[in-house]
Order: C-alpha cells, then structure tokens, then sequence
C-alpha cells in the first residue's frame, strides 16, 4: 500500500470523531508541508461530520508550522547550496534562476502558487525558502502569514469547485 492510501485510510479511519480527525489533518498538513511532495486538499472531503471551516482552518494552520520549518531549514541550507554553485556551472545557472524567480515574483508569486489547487506545497515553500537571498527577499512572519493565506484561498478554490461540480458530476 503507498504511502498516500495509507494516510487516506488514517484518515477515514478518525473521519467520525471531529477531534481526532482534525488532529490527524494537523499533523498530516505540517508533513505535506515539510516532506510529503503531494498535496493535501483530500482531507477536506473525508469527514461529513467535521465542518469544512474548521477542517481549512486546521489545515492552513498546520502548513503554516510545516511552512515555518521549512524556512528554517532552508536558511540553514541558502549558503551550502550557493557555495556548491562555485563547482558545477548548470548547478549555479540553475540557482541563479531559481534566486531571480523569487526575488521577482516575491510574495505574490508565493501567494498565486500556495493558492493554487493540488500543487505541493514542498516544492514552492523549498523554493522560496531556499532562494530567499539570506533572508532579505521574504521575512519570515510575512512567509508564514502568506502560507496561512495561501492555504485558506487554496481551500476555498477546492471548496468552490466541489460545489459547483458536485450536480453536474451528480454526487
């Protein structure tokens, strides 16, 4: 069984008590954040007896301490990965335009990405962390605050979408 038929099955398996389930979608949020490259949106469907607020507002709450690991792994990894730059060519030009997307794009860049359905969050919170010119491009609070807000918009995209499709699917 993969790994994702097993955290849907956790899922369903606490998806009648509210509590437990969303203690399940916190943890569960903080490791798609951190180290799970895939997204974490099916927990909004799994329990019809939790409501859909609290369950996007736990899990927005739980990327956003997933988000705030990966910000300080990534500023303990900035200089490394720059530094590692010096003995491969490909590898520099590839930071050098992973630092240029960040710096241009900022917080709205790391907001439309985060706020975009079924994207993992990893490979977007990895990138701006990362690439984050020692700190200057991102400050953390603001990282955090755009996570959160990033997730909660991804939630209600979801939301939306399940609402109008729901009749013309017929679920």
């Amino acid at each position: 069984m993969d790994l994702i038929s097993q955290l849907t099955e956790i899922l369903q398996g606490v998806a009648s008590d509210p509590v437990q389930y969303l203690i399940v979608v916190f943890v569960y949020s903080i490791a798609a954040a951190v180290f799970l490259p895939f997204p974490a949106e099916a927990a909004l469907f799994l329990s019809d007896s939790t409501p859909f607020w609290s369950i996007a507002l736990v899990l927005s709450l739980g990327k956003t301490v997933g988000g705030l690991v990966v910000y300080s792994i990534g500023g303990r990894l900035e200089g490394p990965i720059r530094n590692s730059g010096q003995r491969w060519r490909l590898w520099a030009a590839f930071v050098n335009a992973c630092e240029r997307f960040v710096q241009r794009f900022g917080y709205i860049g790391f907001y439309a990405l985060l706020s975009t359905p079924f994207m993992p969050d990893t490979v977007t919170l990895y990138l701006f962390s990362l690439f984050n010119k020692e700190g200057k491009v991102m400050e953390r609070t603001h990282f955090l605050i755009i996570n959160f807000l990033g997730s909660l918009t991804r939630c209600a995209i979801v939301y939306v979408a399940a609402d109008i499709l729901r009749p013309i699917l017929g679920i």
